[in-house]
């Protein structure tokens, strides 16, 4: 099992609670997660995009859209995709599971901090999510403000990047309260702990290409995990 030799641990704060995993997945994975986000289909602009930047798509869902067009969320009615790259044997789940607190909830949903020119930037301001963030007009040089992830009180454990490709400026995991960075990696995973001490934010994509992730959360109960709307997500 290849991941034995590679699933070293490499904390990144005295308290070993932010650490990243480099060459998590293999080659193969990352070209075939290459050829699902370079495919267009299925993805859509979450409701936390401060400028219709974060887009998300289910890969273990056949997509379906409602009569607005809009993509709709996974639910007891959708067609379920087997992908063995992440259901097989030692595949990205099973080496999720065991490196992540107990309480990972598996799930298949990218996440896309997509490039765009300043124009694209102003022609698409969220006014909503920047009232909410505290954010003036002039001040947009960003992917995702600053924010803390939610912790124990909201069921959380930890959060979690998988860097999906590297091909991009920019980008950075940069963290508020700790001198730590994050330059992505195809490949690597990076661990994020709920609260205000690991406030972080994703600085700008510079381009010439998108920044792809798979993300996702332990759970203090898996069972209680929150269920995805487009209210929310």
């Amino acid at each position: 099992m290849w991941y034995h030799r590679a699933m070293e641990k490499q904390y990144l704060d005295e308290d070993k609670q932010v650490w990243i995993i480099e060459d998590f997945l293999t080659k193969e994975e990352i070209e075939w997660f290459k050829s699902q986000t370079d495919d267009e289909l299925g993805w859509y602009p979450t409701m936390r995009s401060p400028y219709k930047n974060i887009l998300n798509k289910f890969l273990n869902v056949v997509p379906k859209y409602d009569e607005d067009g809009n993509i709709e969320f996974p639910n007891e009615n959708s067609e379920i995709i087997d992908l063995p790259v992440f259901s097989k044997p030692d595949g990205v789940w099973d080496r999720l599971d065991s490196v992540l607190p107990k309480g990972y909830k598996r799930h298949a949903t990218l996440q896309t901090f997509k490039y765009m020119t300043d124009e694209e930037i102003k022609s698409n301001l969220n006014k909503d999510v920047m009232t909410e963030y505290g954010i003036n007009e002039e001040d947009i040089d960003f992917a995702m403000y600053w924010h803390q992830d939610p912790g124990l009180e909201s069921n959380i454990l930890v959060s979690f990047s998988l860097y999906l490709n590297d091909d991009f400026e920019g980008g950075e995991l940069e963290f508020g309260n700790l001198p730590i960075k994050v330059k992505p990696k195809a490949g690597m995973l990076a661990v994020i702990p709920g609260g205000e001490k690991y406030k972080h934010r994703v600085n700008k994509v510079l381009g010439p290409n998108s920044r792809h992730t798979l993300y996702g959360n332990s759970f203090v109960d898996p069972e209680k995990a929150p269920v995805s709307t487009k209210d929310d997500c």
